[in-house]
């Protein structure tokens, strides 16, 4: 976003260190109750990513929700783009940019929001999932400023986005690379990594967990790959840590992934040197 030069004034200089451009704040649920902190002055977008499983040519309605807890009052204007996997990574399409998309498609009620400070309002976006589409997923961005800025003030902007991936078929598929050890330090355990690829046509979000087995095929430790979602055609390397120090030694390691009811399995081995 382009704005004309400004000059600041001290209200804005403080708000401008407030972090939301595409941010999603969270509070932790559970476990021991945290010390009191001073609230953070935040804009929240719930929910931040949706899977809904559909027929082609169905219609589906979401609904979104956004809190300002800025002391300002925000305006929102409500843009569907089409998610698009190119050499692995995704992109941002504009609707209407690609054959058969679905972004095309989208209908937000109402399309735009003013969100008075300190409160939440709420807006719906409905798409329809044309039969013949390659595509499974769209953002949608709330592109926000403020609703009644002061002559001459700051330009002030924020953009949210919400993630809605679609899954028609049962057609979903992840292959992977062979798994790769960082070696053990004197300050750092034993790490693995592998990289998954999405060679379905559904979105996934494949959960994993490795065991790691000595020379008798006992199990020494178990660790957990944080999950990552994979449109079609998309990559992503999942990493976790031994949680144990090994001794020296030969080890054999099973990983398995879990994902819409299949599972990817992976045998290796390493040495764990003196």
């Amino acid at each position: 976003m382009t704005t004309r030069p400004f000059r600041f004034s001290a209200f804005f200089q403080c708000l401008l260190q407030i972090a939301v451009a595409g941010v999603l704040y969270s509070q932790p649920v559970g476990g021991d109750k945290p010390e009191v902190a001073p609230q953070r002055a935040t804009l929240a977008l719930s929910p931040a990513v949706s899977m809904l499983r559909v027929r082609p040519g169905q219609s589906v309605t979401q609904t979104f929700t956004l809190a300002n807890q800025l002391p300002i009052e925000m305006r929102f204007a409500i843009e569907t783009q089409d998610v698009v996997v190119r050499d692995g990574k995704r992109t941002f399409v504009p609707a209407g940019q690609i054959p058969l998309g679905i972004a095309f498609t989208a209908i937000a009620a109402p399309s735009s929001v003013v969100v008075p400070a300190g409160q939440t309002v709420s807006a719906s976006v409905t798409v329809t999932v044309p039969p013949e589409t390659a595509q499974r997923a769209v953002v949608v961005f709330f592109k926000g400023q403020i609703a009644a800025p002061d002559k001459g003030s700051v330009g002030f902007g924020a953009s949210l986005g919400a993630l809605i991936t679609f899954n028609i078929s049962n057609d979903s598929k992840v292959s992977a690379s062979a798994l790769a050890v960082s070696p053990q330090t004197s300050s750092a355990n034993l790490g693995f990594s592998m990289a998954l690829v999405n060679s379905g046509v559904e979105p996934v979000v494949p959960k994993g967990v490795i065991a790691i087995l000595d020379e008798q095929g006992k199990r020494i430790a178990k660790a957990t790959f944080e999950p990552h979602r994979l449109l079609p055609g998309e990559s992503g390397q999942f990493a976790t840590l031994c949680p144990a120090v090994l001794k020296p030694g030969r080890y054999r390691t099973l990983s398995s992934f879990e994902y819409e009811g299949k599972v990817l399995t992976n045998a290796g081995e390493f040495t764990v040197s003196e």
